[in-house]
Formats: C-alpha cells, structure tokens, sequence
C-alpha cells in the first residue's frame, strides 16, 4: 500500500507505472470537502482505438458510515498532452457509465476521436451511490432516487462528488506524471449540465473551460414542472397517447416547418412558430379523432406554459418555462404508454416527467414517505415549502454571480436541443438571459456561448447534434480563439448544419445541397428576448445576416 502525503511531490522520474498506481491511498486532507479518504481499487493498462492508456478504478470513503463510496475512473494516456476532462453524469447518476471518460462527450461526435484518444486524461464517477441502479437501460429500469434519504449521498449527487472527484484525480495525475493538468475542463449534459455549472459557481478555480449541455440548473424548479405536467396528464381526460401526440407534432411541423426555408420536420426557429394550442380543440371540446377535447387542450397547454411558485426557491428563481410543443418539440417520447400512473413508476410505461417528479418530491423532500405526487400544490406556500426550498439550495445551480469564475479566465459554453421535452430549451435561455442582466452583454459574450440546435431533443433527436465540444473549449481557453463559424453534424446521417450562436438560427439559402451547412445562413430575428423565445411578441421584428 502506497499513501500520499498531503505534502508529497512526485517527480516524473521517479513516477510509477500504470500498476504501481494500485493500492495508493490519499487521506482525507488532500480532499477539499469531507471524506475519510480516497484509494485506488485497479490499475490496468489498456489498447483501445491505438491509444495506450492505464484504467485507474478506485473509490473516495465518505463519512458517514452508511452512505455509499464515490466510485470513479480516471483514464490516464501514455502520451498525455497535459490536459484533463473530467465527464458529468445524467439522470439519477448511480453508475459511472457514459461517464467512463471513454467515449464521446455530451453533444460530441460519434465517429471523430474520443478526448482519450487526443491525450486528454479523462474521468468521471457514478455521482456517491450505487445501491439503486439496476444495471438496464434507462427505458425500463425503475428510476429510484432513495439515496437521497442519506443527507451525504444526497450532497455527492447535489455535485460534491464531482468536486471531491476532481481533487483525487488531480493527485493522482501529479503522481503518475508528475504534475498537474495544466488545463481542466468539464462537460456534461443534463445532469451533468447542472453539475458542470454547480462547480462553475461553487468552485471557480477548479476548471478552465466548461459545456453544460440541456443543463437542469434549475432542478428543484424543474422537478415541480414535471409533477404539473403529470398532474395534467393523468387527470381525468387529460392523457395524451400516441395518436395525439403525433397529430399534435403534425400539425405544428404542417405550419411552421416550411419557415425556415426547407421542409424538413426541423423547424429552426421556434420563436416564429405561432400555432395556437386553440386551433387544435375539437369544436365541442368532446374528445374526436383529429383534434383535442378540453382536458387534453389543457394537458397540451400545461405543457406548453410556464411552471411559476408563489415564492422564488433559489437566486430568485421562481419559474420554468414551458417546451416547444407547439414548435417542434414533440410529446411522444415523454408521455408514456399507459392512462394511469404505476405505484412504482417505469420509464415508457408511465410518463418521464411523472417518474422523475414522483421520485424526487418522495425521496429528496418527503424522506421516503408513502407521498402522491400528483397532490402536491406546486403553486403555493405549503407544508414542504421549508424542504423545497432547502433541497433547492444544496442541487440547483441557479447564481450568477460568475465574476470568479471570469477572473479565473474560465470560459462556458452552454448547448441546447430546441426539441427537448425532458429540459425545456428556454430554461437554458433564461440562465444565459440573467448572466448577461449581471454581467452585461458585451462582457457575458467574453466568456460565455449559448448555442440551440434545431431538432436536438435531449442528446438525440431528429437531428442528433454533435460538434467538437473539447477542441472547441480547448482552442478558447489554452489558444485564445473565440468559437466562430461552427458546425454542427448529425450523428443520424452525417448533414451538417450551422451552430448559431442564440438568438440567431440556421435558414436554408434556397439553393446548394440541404445536407450541407454551407447552404444556410445564420439568421437573427430581433425581437424581445425572452417573450419571443416563449412564443410571444411578434412586433419590430428585423432580420439580418450574421
């Protein structure tokens, strides 16, 4: 057994190879919040894609005795080019995953080389629990969120564990190469969107550049958009099936998908998509085929429309927009199969949000008690408002108060799919709108990106987006190369698009090949921010080329 000293500087020569990594022990003190340690289970050296690497698997030990180890991998390559990237999670967390460090980032490329590949060390955890994971796809496994019972588990999956994380590895790099990254970055998508900008805001230092993909910074918030929606859903009348959903996404693509110069179930700039959920109601508001009856009008409508609290919960946050129901974003995938909800919810048989929001509000609020989600009043100053607001402290990562982060030189990038309906795409729209009301326009675009990709849904979609997420963070921070004329490709079928930068979006120039994004050009629609991108204010509307 090897223990670091908390004092401890190995110099390269005097390094150990990938299996003299097994056994190192790290104390507590190296470690910037509290554990009881760190060590390294399994060190292995590894071929893959013509990189040799050594596969550092190992846990982090908490200090309450009956939570969960933190289990992480850290990836370290032969030839390293002194960077690291350390992967977010998603969902619950409870395995490590797509977070192995060994494919492709949130929103990155499937066929381009993995970060691992380029020399970047790479790493990432199973966010502090394990007991709940059921090792099935997310479709069918029952999502179970009772970690959150444990006050240390739930602050690990809140981001701790992604700090904690980032301090071993950091160690553990100065060991096997004698020093440490001399960049860092992260990238992450939904939850690991949340966890990239939890650490952006609570440990500013820690990373140079940061993607948060379809972030869910505003969890708590979120999670009483999901209980509202499935409220609505399985109200009596109110439940959406197949046929709705499709006449409901049919409709929409039928008025507005033509918009954007090109007729191809994409429909690029939601802001100008005006369809009335009205004109969808059957005449006597009597369910029909073709149309809506007044429940599922409401159902749609609850979909469509901001969640709002009686009081702010966190950094003045006390909203949750609405999804691009009635702009291209379609209901089919996250309403579920069955008119009821299941006691114990399953993905595709119950409704996405239902099983999320159910399990949270019972988990994270309620401390595992025998709760009905779907009589939560979301609206008012009730009896759990005092854990609500609490719960959102500790996950959601709503400041921004950035300025640290900036006088570090970090630089963010923020990426969202307009088709989402498990995050809605204007939330991100909203964080980025508030930086730039604390920062300033100028001083925000300095620093910061926000990108929206037409058809994206929640990392897949129509248009299944991915660009070059950690050569383009890296080229800003270590090469001082803003991000300008980036492309974004489908990973469905290779075309290439534009990657606008918001509010602008891609608009097919009438001629040249529609799977190339040398045919389009970014297009900005001025208009009110935040009432156009919610589909309001249609006046003073100008357009021009970027």
């Amino acid at each position: 057994m090897i223990v670091v000293a908390a004092s401890a500087c190995v110099a390269r020569a005097e390094s150990p190879g990938c299996a003299g990594l097994k056994g190192i022990v790290l104390p507590a003190s190296l470690i910037g919040l509290p554990t009881t340690g760190a060590a390294v289970s399994s060190a292995r050296e590894r071929h893959e894609g013509g990189v040799a690497y050594c596969r550092v698997m190992g846990k982090i030990y908490p200090v309450d005795p009956q939570a969960d180890d933190i289990h992480f991998e850290l990836n370290l390559p032969e030839v390293w080019n002194g960077k690291a990237l350390q992967y977010g999670g998603g969902t619950f967390d409870g395995y490590i995953g797509k977070s192995d460090g060994l494919g492709r980032t949130a929103v990155g490329l499937k066929k381009e080389a993995t970060p691992l590949m380029r020399g970047y060390a790479t790493l990432g955890s199973d966010g502090g629990h394990h007991r709940s994971y059921f090792p099935l796809p997310d479709a069918i496994n029952a999502l179970n969120a009772t970690f959150a019972r444990n006050a240390e588990m739930q602050r690990n999956f809140a981001g701790e564990a992604v700090k904690k994380l980032h301090d071993v590895a950091v160690v553990l790099m100065k060991a096997r190469y004698g020093a440490a990254p001399r960049r860092m970055y992260f990238i992450g998508g939904s939850t690991g969107g949340r966890e990239a900008l939890w650490m952006v805001q609570r440990y500013p230092a820690d990373y140079d550049g940061v993607m948060a993909a379809y972030a869910a910074w505003d969890q708590a918030e979120l999670d009483l958009q999901f209980v509202r929606t499935a409220q609505a859903l399985y109200a009596p009348g109110g439940f959406l099936g197949y046929s709705k959903t499709r006449m409901i996404a049919h409709k929409v693509e039928e008025r507005c998908d033509a918009k954007d110069g090109l007729r191809d179930g994409i429909i690029s700039d939601p802001a100008g998509c005006d369809v009335p959920a009205e004109s969808l109601r059957c005449a006597d508001g009597k369910p029909h085929h073709g149309c809506l009856s007044d429940a599922q009008l409401h159902t749609l409508e609850t979909f469509a429309t901001e969640e709002r609290t009686a009081v702010p919960l966190s950094n003045g946050v006390d909203s949750v927009p609405g999804y691009n129901v009635l702009a291209g974003a379609s209901l089919t995938p996250s309403v579920g199969l069955l008119h009821f909800p299941l006691k114990n919810p399953v993905v595709v048989l119950n409704s996405f949000g239902y099983v999320i929001g159910d399990d949270v509000t019972r988990n994270f609020l309620m401390g595992g008690q025998n709760f009905n989600s779907r009589t939560l009043d979301i609206n008012s100053d009730g009896p759990w408002h005092d854990e609500l607001v609490k719960a959102a402290v500790e996950i959601d990562s709503t400041s921004v108060a950035l300025e640290p982060f900036v006088a570090h030189g970090g630089k963010l990038i923020l990426v969202h799919g307009t088709s989402d309906v498990v995050i809605p795409t204007n939330s991100t729209v909203d964080y980025y709108e508030r930086v730039e009301a604390r920062m300033g326009i100028e001083e925000t675009k300095n620093f910061a990106r926000l990108y929206l990709v037409p058809g994206m849904g929640h990392g897949d979609g129509r248009f299944d987006g991915g660009f070059d997420t950690v050569g383009t963070l890296d080229a800003w921070v270590d090469g001082g190369v803003a991000p300008v004329n980036l492309v974004v490709t489908d990973n469905n079928n290779g075309r290439t698009r534009p990657l606008c930068e918001w509010p602008a979006w891609p608009k097919y120039d009438g001629v040249g090949n529609v799977k190339s994004a040398a045919s389009f050009t970014c297009v900005t629609v001025l208009r009110g921010r935040r009432e156009a991108l919610r589909g309001g204010a249609e006046n003073n509307i100008q357009t021009a080329k970027k």
